[in-house]
């Protein structure tokens, strides 16, 4: 039988507000998340572990040891041909215009070097803040294209082997840290484990990760953790929270290699006046254009495509440096 953990000592630490708190050794973060996941915190205290953490700001080491306990708990692919390959964590989808998660991957793919995306499908499709408008999910065009989830880590291996893509639930990844997140249907926001589910690295292998930020701080925050965890990662901010490029303003994309980072893609100025021929936001209609641009009848816009090109190009100084 697991025993209880005793949350009562790192609540008070965490628990007094922004100013007041103080940030948990990588150790101490490390344990407190093992318990988590393995379902030995209370209810009562889960709900305030984790409220204590979205009110104070969870710091690098605070991840570090959070992703610590995750990954030791972790389902992996085992990679064909033992890899590398790019892991693309999509857990936001689209609200406003459409999802390109899955044109980037394909496109990779196509290039040669497996993709692995993994998610929730379940979260993103839920409206924001104030907005009647749900998001479009990665994995209903993944579905559309004839792309389904994989439901355990052996079918996503065989499904990276047979066309260089898959789709891996987090509940198959991680099912700890996929009851995590589906708590934001009860607590109304989200929580840490929002943050962790897009740093997994669910392969057996080399793996380049691809990450995205919303708000500065966060960026920063991230920055830190690579150079920290010295493991290969482009980071940009993210286009509605995916980790794609935007095809009217490409974000500059930061790259991380053994923890010296670097510009792997400079970003754009200013927005493109013209905007290029994109798709309906619906799925169906998303799906129908990644299929036209796979059949040569429609072009890859140039943001993704230099995102794809800094990606390869990522891959191969990895193999480099092996």
């Amino acid at each position: 039988m697991n025993e209880p953990y005793p949350c009562a000592p790192l609540i008070r630490e965490i628990g007094r507000g922004k100013d007041g708190s103080r940030a948990l050794a990588r150790e101490p973060a490390r344990e407190l998340m093992g318990a988590m996941l393995d379902g030995r915190v209370s209810d009562l205290e889960l709900g305030g572990v984790l409220l204590a953490l979205r009110m104070k700001g969870e710091s690098v080491s605070e991840v570090a040891g959070f992703l610590d306990a995750a990954e030791a708990r972790m389902a992996r692919v085992t990679l064909p041909g033992g890899g590398p390959a790019v892991v693309l964590p999509t857990y936001n989808g689209a609200r406003h215009a459409p999802n390109l998660v899955p044109l980037l991957a394909w496109s990779v793919a196509q290039a040669g070097v497996p993709v692995l995306m993994h998610g929730q499908a379940s979260d993103p499709s839920q409206p924001g803040a104030g907005s009647n408008i749900s998001r479009v999910p990665t994995l209903e065009i993944l579905e559309a294209l004839g792309i389904p989830a994989s439901p355990d880590t052996g079918s996503a291996a065989q499904a990276l082997g047979d066309r260089g893509l898959a789709y891996l639930p987090l509940a198959a990844a991680s099912p700890g840290l996929a009851r995590l997140v589906s708590l934001r249907r009860i607590l109304g926001v989200r929580n840490v484990a929002h943050t962790l589910a897009k740093l997994l690295r669910p392969v057996r292998g080399p793996s380049l990760l691809l990450s995205a930020y919303t708000h500065p701080e966060f960026g920063a925050m991230l920055a830190e953790l690579f150079a920290l965890r010295r493991e290969p990662a482009l980071l940009m901010r993210g286009t509605e929270g995916e980790a794609v490029a935007n095809t009217r303003r490409p974000q500059r994309i930061a790259r991380w290699l053994d923890g010296a980072q670097d510009t792997a893609v400079e970003g754009a100025e200013r927005a493109e006046a013209q905007l290029p021929g994109l798709p309906p936001r619906d799925a169906a209609a998303t799906a129908d254009w990644v299929r036209a641009i796979q059949q040569g009848r429609e072009s890859l816009p140039a943001p993704i495509a230099a995102q794809r090109d800094a990606i390869l190009d990522t891959v191969a100084r990895m193999g480099r440096a092996a």
